[in-house]
């Protein structure tokens, strides 16, 4: 599907969830699409921030998240402080819903959301603020992957993204690189998707493992030094400041608007 038509769909995606009666800050693509990795029957998933309520927010009511399903896929939804703070804990799919290929921005917020997420500087800063959680995370979800009902190739194919992500996410402050499995990896990853013969079942399994394994050891081997720790306490601040120019601008026009 070529970029365009991914915008489109986004874009119909966000408009359902603000349907819905949510009142949308930008949805952003999530899933195989990213990644290089999508197979001719592959979804389309995308993930929507919404804003809570004027009265949420002075009652301090617990955000609201969900999904639902839709002809070409899922849209999933999550409050935009649900959302932050995911990214503060950095994990490979938190870490995807900000740096992902095709975004829809809400246009009353274009300005803020353009100002954080299309700064290259501050980007990557921001999905560099938890080394130690986002090895945990990408460890974590390799070793479900060993265990999740899904063909053998497909779990094979993401454990090679994953591996690929801690390498570039270790030892690069890029992060346009982090949705790109190496291109020694790509096809490999690209014909496990679509391999579907059991014969190879054996060698897909064994393959997850070992990346699981590999992944255990770079996170038990992993110090923290203190350029990184600077890395993540800026990444950090830029975070709590798109927050709160977010939540700011936002109660601003609701007051002008009455609501």
């Amino acid at each position: 599907m070529g970029k365009l038509d991914l915008y489109a769909a986004v874009k119909r995606h966000h408009n359902l969830v603000a349907a819905k009666g949510y009142k949308c800050v930008m949805t952003t693509l999530i899933g195989s699409q990213n990644y290089g990795l999508d197979i001719e029957s592959s979804d389309i998933d995308t993930f929507t921030f919404i804003f809570p309520s004027v009265e949420d927010l002075a009652f301090a009511r617990a955000p609201v998240s969900g999904e639902f399903e839709v002809e070409d896929g899922k849209c999933m939804y999550k409050d935009i402080r649900l959302a932050l703070n995911l990214l503060k804990k950095t994990s490979p799919n938190s870490v995807e819903c900000f740096v992902g290929k095709c975004h829809f921005f809400e246009p009353d917020y274009f300005s803020i959301l353009n100002k954080f997420l299309h700064n290259e500087e501050y980007m990557n800063y921001m999905v560099h603020c938890n080394y130690s959680h986002m090895l945990y995370a990408c460890a974590g979800m390799a070793h479900q992957l060993t265990k999740r009902n899904m063909p053998a190739g497909k779990r094979y194919s993401h454990a090679i993204r994953l591996m690929d992500m801690v390498d570039t996410y270790l030892n690069s402050l890029d992060f346009r690189f982090l949705l790109e499995p190496l291109e020694i990896h790509l096809e490999e990853a690209r014909s496990a998707k679509r391999d579907t013969r059991e014969s190879m079942n054996d060698y897909y399994n064994k393959g997850c493992e070992l990346i699981a394994q590999q992944l255990d050891e770079t996170r038990e081997k992993f110090v923290l030094t203190e350029y990184k720790e600077k890395v993540e306490q800026r990444g950090l601040e830029l975070i709590e400041q798109l927050q709160k120019e977010l939540l700011l601008e936002y109660i601003k026009k609701e007051v002008v608007n009455g609501n």
